[in-house]
C-alpha cells in the first residue's frame, strides 16, 4: 500500500494505538512496583533510591531523542522505540538485585522518552492535515492505557503470576501491533542540520510554553504521588477509600483529553489553556478549603479536567509554530522543561508539607494554575 493510499483517518487510528501501547508499558511497570520491591527484598529507602534511575534516564535522553528524530526521522525512531521500550520492560522483570534494577530502570526511562518524542512528533505532523485539533485525543489513549494497565496488573496478581510473566505478555502484544501497524506511520522528513538547533537560545514563545508545561507537570506529579496521602492524612478517609482522589483525578484527566480537542477547535488553544489554569486553581481551592470526601473528590475532578489538555495543547501549538523550527527539536526542548516540573514537583510538595502541612502545600500549587492562566493570556499575539 502506497503512502498516498493511506487515509489520514487511518493513520490517526493507528497512531492512537502507539500512544496506547506506550502508556500500557509504563502502567504495567507501575502496577507491579510493590511486587518487584518485595521480590528484591528492598526497604522503602532503598527502593526510593532505585526509582530515581527512571526519571534520570528519561531526562538525560531528552536532547538525544530530539536530535535522533530530526536526523533520522520520527518514522524510523518510533519503530525503534516501539521495539526497545517493551524490551526494557522485560528486563525490569528479570532484575535479581538492586544494581540490575537501577540500570534497567535507567534504560527504561531512556527508551520511554524516545518513544514519547517520536510518537508526539508523528502526532504533530499528522495534525497539520486536519482542520480541527486532534492532539489531545492521542494523549487520552495514553491515559486510558493507565487504567487498562492497572486492570491487567490486577489480573496477573490475582493469578499469582510474576511481573516477568506480565511484562513478556505486554511486550508480545506490543510487538504484534507494531508488526501490523508500522506501515501506516507517516513518512517523516529528516533535518540533519537540526542537531545544532538543540542548543540555540530559546525563543520567548518557547520559554512561555516551557513555563506553562513546567507549572502543569508540577501539579500532575503532585496528584500522582500525593493524592492518596492527601485523602488519608487530610481528608482522613478509611483506608479502603484512600485511592478515591487519585481515581477521580485520573478518570477526569482521561475524559478531558478525549473531549478537549472539540473545545480547542471551537475557541482555540489559548482560551483552552486559560480555562485549564482556572480549573486547576478552583479545584485545589475546593479540595483544600473544606476537605471532606465529597468536596475533595469534586476538587480533584476539576484538577483532572484542568491538567488534561495542557500538555497536548502545548505540543500541538509547538508543532504548528513556524518560529520554533523543526517539530522534534521543539518538542524535546519544551518537554524537557515540563518533565523537570514532574520530577521536582513531588519532592517540593514533601518539603512544603513538612514545613506548613500537606493541606497548605496543595494550596500553594493553586498559584501555578493562576500562572498557567497568566502565561496563556500572554500568548495572545501568538495563538
Amino acid at each position: 500500500m502506497s503512502d498516498q493510499a493511506i487515509s489520514h483517518r487511518t493513520r490517526r487510528i493507528i497512531l492512537s494505538g502507539f500512544f496506547f501501547f506506550t502508556g500500557i508499558c509504563f502502567a504495567s511497570w507501575a502496577s507491579r512496583i510493590p511486587d518487584i520491591k518485595i521480590q528484591l527484598n528492598l526497604n522503602d529507602a532503598q527502593f526510593g533510591g532505585m526509582l530515581l534511575f527512571l526519571p534520570l534516564g528519561s531526562f538525560l535522553a531528552i536532547p538525544i531523542s530530539g536530535s535522533l528524530n530530526s536526523i533520522y526521522g520520527s518514522n524510523r525512531m518510533l519503530k525503534i522505540a516501539a521495539v526497545l521500550y517493551p524490551c526494557t520492560l522485560i528486563l525490569l522483570g528479570l532484575s535479581t538485585n538492586t544494581w540490575q534494577l537501577g540500570i534497567f530502570l535507567f534504560f527504561f526511562g531512556m527508551a520511554g522518552n524516545l518513544y514519547n518524542v517520536s510518537v508526539n512528533t508523528q502526532a504533530v505532523v499528522l495534525s497539520k492535515f486536519f482542520e480541527k485539533s486532534i492532539i489531545s485525543t492521542f494523549h487520552g489513549f495514553w491515559s486510558l492505557a493507565g487504567f487498562t494497565g492497572g486492570l491487567v496488573g490486577g489480573f496477573f496478581v490475582a493469578g499469582h503470576l510474576t511481573p516477568l510473566h506480565q511484562f513478556i505478555s505486554i511486550a508480545l502484544v506490543s510487538y504484534i501491533f507494531l508488526a501490523l501497524a508500522h506501515k501506516y506511520l507517516l513518512p517523516s522528513e529528516k533535518n540533519k542540520q537540526a542537531l545544532n538547533k538543540m542548543w540555540n537560545k530559546p525563543t520567548p514563545l518557547m520559554l512561555q510554553f516551557g513555563i506553562i508545561a513546567f507549572s502543569n507537570m508540577i501539579c500532575e506529579g503532585m496528584m500522582f504521588d500525593w493524592s492518596g496521602v492527601f485523602f488519608h492524612d487530610v481528608v482522613k478517609v478509611p483506608n479502603e477509600w484512600r485511592t478515591t482522589g487519585y481515581i477521580s483525578f485520573m478518570a477526569c484527566m482521561t475524559t478531558g483529553r478525549m473531549f478537549a480537542d472539540k473545545l480547542i477547535t471551537y475557541w482555540g488553544a489559548r482560551k483552552q489553556l486559560m480555562l485549564s489554569g482556572l480549573l486547576v486553581t478552583l479545584g485545589l481551592i475546593v479540595a483544600v478549603i473544606q476537605p471532606t470526601i465529597m468536596t475533595s473528590t469534586i476538587g480533584f475532578m476539576l484538577v483532572g479536567f484542568g491538567v488534561s489538555s495542557v500538555i497536548p495543547t502545548i505540543y500541538g501549538s509547538v508543532g504548528k509554530s513556524a518560529a520554533l523550527g523543526q517539530a522534534s527539536i521543539a518538542l524535546s526542548s519544551v518537554s524537557s522543561v515540563g518533565f523537570l516540573g514532574f520530577l521536582v514537583g513531588p519532592p517540593i510538595i514533601g518539603f512544603l508539607s513538612h514545613a506548613i502541612g500537606l493541606r497548605w502545600a496543595f494550596l500553594t500549587v493553586a498559584l501555578l494554575g493562576l500562572s498557567t492562566f497568566y502565561q496563556s493570556y500572554k500568548l495572545k499575539k501568538y495563538l
